[in-house]
């Protein structure tokens, strides 16, 4: 079973695939700005038993993927898959649409859980923020599900206790290209990010050398999208990356500190 989802909703794909009892991987992808978001999806037996953006797995990744997208495709392939339901359909169902919306009004606020904050003063619980740390580290330094740790730093930026700076937690990635020792000998500008991604510096130490944001961005969203890069917690940085550009260009991006 394949098509588009500008002429079958997502929540229909997702209700054939449970009424018929099927088991196997839901493929999903849907345009987002420049890149592509993909989706995983494995049923047992018409229950969702696992999902993953990338190698960002669980139902923390999925409920950041939209529900209720009208463009795209899906395409659903018949294959042994083993595993428990994450939840009973209709209440996976139920979070899925819950958790979607509560993303969507806090990234009116912050533009992504990679978005390094700072605050002043050791006032508690946004003391883990001194020094500067994204809302990702927060979320391991409370112990909490990344949602609610974006919903406590929005509180935050709220008291004014906390503020944010324009920096991302994917600045301290040092990517190697697997293309870069090749590209290396034959360019002539010294900011092709294929040459200059060889892993001696990270991605923050780059953008400090002249190379845009934007361009940054633009460039890892490509690659990530085509599969040409491949890097330990690429799902996540995928997610993020689509979420910032989709800020930036709406004007959300607004209240930022330098670092």
């Amino acid at each position: 079973m394949e098509g588009s989802l500008s002429t079958i909703a997502l929540t229909d794909v997702l209700e054939v695939v449970h009424s018929n009892r099927g088991t196997g991987l839901l493929s999903l992808g849907v345009p987002q700005g420049i890149g592509r978001l993909p989706l995983e999806l494995r049923f047992v037996e018409g229950e969702v038993v696992g999902g993953a953006i990338l190698d960002w797995e669980g139902l923390e990744a999925v409920s950041t993927f939209p529900l209720h997208a009208r463009k795209g495709q899906f395409s659903f392939g018949l294959q042994p898959v083993a595993g428990v339901p994450l939840l009973p359909f209709k209440n996976f169902m139920g979070e899925w649409a819950r958790l979607g919306e509560q993303w969507n009004r806090l990234r009116a606020q912050i533009d992504s859980p990679s978005r390094v904050l700072d605050t002043p003063k050791a006032k508690e619980p946004y003391g883990v923020f001194m020094g500067g740390r994204s809302i990702r580290g927060a979320a391991k330094a409370w112990g909490v599900p990344l949602i609610i740790a974006m919903d406590r730093t929005v509180r935050g930026l709220e008291e004014e206790a906390i503020a944010k700076l324009r920096k991302y937690a994917w600045y301290g990635l040092r990517v190697r290209h697997p293309a870069s020792r090749r590209t290396q000998s034959d360019i002539t500008d010294s900011y092709h990010l294929t040459a200059v991604l060889d892993g001696s510096r990270n991605l923050g130490e780059l953008i400090q050398s002249g190379i845009s944001l934007r361009v940054m961005r633009e460039y890892l969203v490509q690659e990530l999208s085509t599969g040409e890069l491949e890097v330990p917690g690429k799902g996540w940085l995928l997610r993020d990356l689509l979420w910032e550009m989709e800020a930036e260009e709406s004007g959300l991006v607004t209240g930022e500190k330098k670092p």
